[in-house]
């Protein structure tokens, strides 16, 4: 079963890429139709904020993000209705945190896939930025710390396990439609017995923003080829899965294992009532992606 974050860094550029697949299975049947064939324009105003785009590069990259769009409609939904009609099998019967694992680690080769396709794309880009564009981005993405930072720390005033225990149920509601007191138990002694990771995603988020920024200089200031700009690029969207530093990749194969295992229990405890609310979102979501590749093969 994905877990579905919230994505509260919508500022960083690789976000709204990865936002034309996790669209897909992230919201309701409805919101991912209208999510989808908005996603250009979503992609396009995110750009400009960023940058402050000038005529030429908005129609250079509208035409890019186009292309893009088209080509994920077209040939990776029908692989995300597969990977969730068999998601939907597993938590028909037994489902373990291994199964779990493996749906993230599909899902995440699928994410850098489309990060593989836009490279070229987004190689062009930086090229063409000016240097105000780029100090302009960097002003951006400090702005983005600087608000994660806040809400890291203000955290409604709670106590850090009591917040945690709180996001952890209004997810598991969202699958399940509601939390028995078994998987509650579930959700607390799971938090309970890991650390807090906040401040280590607050790290994470930050490096991450720390890279791209890095790169997109890198690229501006010694104009690459765009084929060697697509591959530095390429290069950033696989660490994002699995990071260069192994310091950084164990603490995120530690986190993905611990809710992989929750998620599992959480499962593993559902009613027949919960897991016919799960399998109903799952097959809806299905359904959407096959509708929106239908949409394309169509014309």
């Amino acid at each position: 079963m994905p877990s579905r974050a919230k994505d509260r860094s919508t500022g960083a550029l690789v976000r709204r890429i990865f936002a034309l697949a996790l669209v897909a299975v992230a919201a309701g049947c409805s919101a991912v139709r209208v999510g989808y064939n908005s996603a250009d324009t979503l992609l396009l105003y995110a750009f400009d904020k960023y940058f402050d785009l000038n005529a030429p590069q908005q129609t250079q990259l509208r035409e890019k993000i186009r292309a893009l769009v088209a080509w994920h409609r077209a040939t990776q939904l029908r692989g995300y209705a597969d990977l969730l009609e068999a998601a939907s099998r597993q938590v028909e019967g037994h489902i373990t945190a291994d199964d779990v694992l493996a749906f993230n680690l599909e899902m995440n080769r699928r994410l850098v896939l489309i990060g593989d396709h836009a490279a070229p794309g987004l190689a062009t880009l930086a090229l063409s930025l000016e240097p105000f564009q780029v100090e302009r981005f960097a002003t951006k993405l400090a702005e983005d710390n600087a608000k994660m930072r806040g809400e890291v720390i203000a955290s409604d005033g709670r106590p850090s396990l009591e917040r945690r225990e709180k996001r952890g149920v209004e997810r598991a509601e969202e699958w399940f439609g509601s939390v028995s007191p078994q998987q509650l138990a579930l959700i607390r002694q799971a938090l309970a017995t890991r650390p807090d990771s906040d401040a280590w995603w607050q790290y994470e988020r930050e490096q991450r923003r720390s890279d791209l920024l890095h790169l997109v200089r890198q690229i501006q200031s010694e104009r690459p080829s765009i084929e060697e700009g697509a591959r530095r690029l390429r290069d950033y969207f696989a660490h994002l899965a699995e990071p260069a530093d192994a310091e950084r990749r164990a603490r995120m194969a530690e986190y993905r294992r611990g809710n992989a295992e929750l998620i599992a229990a959480l499962i593993d405890a559902a009613s027949a009532e919960q897991k016919a609310t799960l399998l109903k979102k799952l097959r809806g979501y299905a359904d959407d992606c096959l509708n929106l590749a239908a949409s394309a093969a169509r014309g």
